[in-house]
C-alpha cells in the first residue's frame, strides 16, 4: 500500500477520540479528517488524517505542529488528487484546558504539497478555526477533541483568485507523551500547639493555666504585676515624667509643665523663730530646704519673701521683726544655694492680717512667712 493510502487509514482506525492534558506536557493526537473542497479544484469532498503534536505554555495556549494527508476523487475521472503538508497552530483556551470541557480557537498556517493528476506544486496555506475538548477521566489525561479550521491556500493555479478555500473538520485521539507524573500530596501540616486560655503562651509551658482573657502575662503565662502609678514627688498635680519644674513647693500653683506660675504663693506658719526674735528655729530650717528645693527645680523663678506679725505691741516693733525675720529665711536660702538676685524681703508687720488678733489660734494664724513668685 502506498503511503498516503497508510496515512489515511491510521487516521481513519482513530475515530472520534482525542487524549488532552491537563498540565504542560506534551501530547500526540491523531484524527480523521473529512475536507470540503473548493469549487475550483473539481473534486469531490476529501477524506484523510491529521498527526498533531502539542507543546502546552500554559492552561490557556498550547502550540501545535501538525501533519496531515488528504484524498479527493476527480470530477467525472476515476483519478484521485492529493494533498500532503503540515503546519504549525496556536490553541488558545479561553477557559483554561484544566476544565472537563474546554473550547479553544485556532490560528496558524503552514504549507502543502498537492500531488494532481493533471501537475503537482507546493502551497502555502494560512488558517483558523476552533473546537473543543471533554475530558474522559478525572486526572485530564484523555479527552475527545473535535474541531474544524478553514484554509486559505495560496494557489493561483486552478483559478483567477489568488487563493483557495477549504474548510475541514477533525476528529480524533491523544496520548501523552511519557505518561502524567502525579505530585505526592503534601504531607498535612502539624497541629498547632494548644492555647487553652488564650494567653499568647503554650499549654506545654503555661504554669499559670486559666488566665482570665486580656490578662497580660509574662513568658510562663503568669498575670503580670500591675504597673506602678504614675509618680508625682512634689505633689504639684503634675506627674514626675513630665514636670519640667521638680521640687516645687507644696502650695503653689503650677502651669501645665508643673512650674509655678507668677503671682502665686504659699502661706508657712512652720517657719518659727525665736521667741522675740529673727532667729530660725531647727523645724524651720526644714521647711525652708524645700523651698530651697523647689528654687534649684525652677532656676528662673524669684521669689518675695514678706513677713507678718499678730497685732500684740508696738507697731513700729512689729514692722521691724517682720523685715528681720523675712531677710532670715532670705539669708538662709542664699546658704543653701540659691542666687541671692532671686530673693528679695520684706516685712508688713501687723499691717496684713488673715485671721482675727483677738484670739489665740487668730493671732497664730497672722504669725506667718509668705512667698509670693515674682517672675516664672
Amino acid at each position: 500500500m502506498r503511503m498516503k493510502y497508510k496515512l489515511i487509514a491510521v487516521a481513519l482506525m482513530a475515530g472520534t477520540v482525542q487524549a488532552a492534558l491537563a498540565d504542560d506536557t506534551p501530547y500526540m493526537g491523531l484524527q480523521g479528517t473529512y475536507g470540503w473542497q473548493a469549487d475550483a479544484r473539481h473534486t469531490a469532498n476529501a477524506l484523510g488524517g491529521t498527526l498533531l503534536f502539542g507543546f502546552p505554555t500554559s492552561d490557556y495556549l498550547a502550540p501545535e505542529i501538525n501533519l496531515f494527508g488528504l484524498q479527493a476523487g476527480r470530477d467525472g475521472s476515476s483519478k484521485h488528487d492529493y494533498e500532503y503538508g503540515g503546519g504549525l497552530d496556536f490553541a488558545i483556551y479561553p477557559m483554561t484546558r484544566s476544565s472537563a470541557f474546554s473550547p479553544f480557537l485556532l490560528l496558524g498556517g503552514g504549507g502543502q504539497y498537492e500531488d494532481r493528476a493533471a501537475n503537482s506544486h507546493v502551497y502555502g496555506f494560512a488558517n483558523a478555526g476552533g473546537g473543543f475538548l471533554i475530558s474522559l477521566n478525572e486526572a485530564r489525561t484523555v479527552a475527545i477533541r473535535v474541531d474544524a479550521k478553514h484554509y486559505w491556500v495560496f494557489d493561483n493555479d486552478s483559478s483567477s483568485h489568488s487563493y483557495l478555500q477549504d474548510t475541514r473538520l477533525n476528529a480524533g485521539v491523544q496520548f501523552l507523551l511519557g505518561g502524567k507524573t502525579e505530585q505526592p500530596a503534601a504531607p498535612p501540616p502539624p497541629p498547632q500547639p494548644k492555647d487553652s486560655d488564650g494567653d499568647g503562651v503554650i499549654d506545654s509551658l503555661d504554669q499559670c493555666p486559666g488566665t482570665p482573657p486580656g490578662t497580660k502575662v509574662d513568658s510562663r503565662g503568669c498575670p503580670l504585676p500591675p504597673p506602678p502609678p504614675p509618680k508625682d514627688s512634689d505633689g504639684d498635680g503634675v506627674y514626675d515624667d513630665v514636670d519640667a519644674c521638680p521640687n516645687t513647693p507644696v502650695g503653689f500653683k503650677v502651669d501645665a509643665r508643673g512650674c509655678a506660675i507668677r503671682e502665686a504663693r504659699i502661706i508657712l506658719h512652720d517657719i518659727n523663730f525665736e521667741f522675740d526674735s529673727s532667729r530660725l528655729l531647727a523645724t524651720s530650717k526644714a521647711e525652708l530646704d524645700k523651698i530651697a528645693a523647689g528654687l534649684k527645680g525652677q532656676p528662673t523663678m524669684g521669689l518675695i519673701i514678706e513677713g507678718h506679725t499678730d497685732a500684740t505691741g508696738p507697731d513700729a516693733y512689729n514692722m521691724k521683726l517682720s523685715k528681720a525675720r523675712a531677710e532670715a529665711a532670705r539669708s538662709y536660702l542664699v546658704s543653701q544655694g540659691v542666687a541671692s538676685s532671686r530673693l528679695e524681703a520684706t516685712g508688713y508687720g501687723e499691717t496684713k492680717p488673715i485671721a482675727t488678733n483677738k484670739t489665740k489660734e487668730g493671732r497664730a494664724e497672722n504669725r506667718r512667712v509668705e512667698f509670693k513668685v515674682t517672675r516664672e
